[in-house]
């Protein structure tokens, strides 16, 4: 029998190590936005946690070269941004479902892609999406979704019946759902209006249900291409 061939253990990356790693990536990724970001991948305290800010940042980066420009990159470097990413990856770390995780992503690039939009704006929407869960925003890309022929041919429907069409998984909790986004003031449905007979057209075209609010919140979290 031929002898044993001792293996080097392997040993788990330290926190200094993943930090060290990610810097790297985030350097020669996209130098002109390496300098906040690094400054946030120190904040995570755990292996975990520094797992989910390293995704997020990568999410990011795969994205943030499109948006690069004078404007932007003067944005990037400026307190308001530093501070946004700072409360932004921090949410992230402490973010356990990964889509939402990823909405957090798309948060920042459109905030970088937005340089003028004021800073009590983007935290507004920060706080709203630190709130909100997955569910509320499907509710909203429903609400929004624009009726499609079948639908306004119908004669009766109502609201409700649309909503569960588009969205059955909302099914069983649509009402609990509505009053939470009635709460944090996205949404603007009346307690009757869920089940009240109308024509099909009307019953479909729910953009309206949408508030201003609820409308800005999507504009921060849209995908960026």
């Amino acid at each position: 029998m031929g002898q044993d061939v001792e293996r080097p253990e392997l040993i788990p990356a330290t926190k200094r190590e993943r930090f060290a790693e990610l810097v790297a990536i985030v350097s020669s990724a996209a130098p002109w936005i390496g300098g906040p970001v690094a400054e946030i991948i120190g904040g995570a305290a755990t292996n975990l946690k520094i797992q989910r800010v390293t995704q997020f940042v990568k999410d990011v980066l795969d994205h943030v070269e499109a948006l690069h420009t004078k404007a932007t990159e003067e944005f990037v470097r400026s307190e308001d941004f530093v501070d946004i990413l700072e409360k932004t990856a921090q949410a992230v770390a402490d973010e356990r479902q990964e889509k939402k995780r990823e909405l957090f992503a798309s948060y920042i690039l459109n905030n970088i892609s937005y340089p003028e939009i004021s800073y009590d704006r983007r935290l507004k929407c920060l706080q709203l999406l630190k709130q909100v869960d997955t569910r509320h925003i499907d509710l909203l890309m429903v609400l929004l979704r624009r009726p499609t022929p079948q639908e306004s041919s119908m004669s009766m429907s109502a609201p409700s019946t649309t909503i569960e069409r588009r969205a059955p998984h909302l099914r069983d909790n649509l009402t609990a759902i509505i009053h939470e986004t009635n709460t944090l003031g996205l949404t603007s449905i009346r307690d009757n209006y869920l089940n009240t007979n109308m024509t099909g057209g009307g019953a479909a075209n729910l953009g309206h249900a949408v508030t201003p609010l609820g409308n800005e919140l999507l504009m921060f979290i849209s995908k960026v291409e």
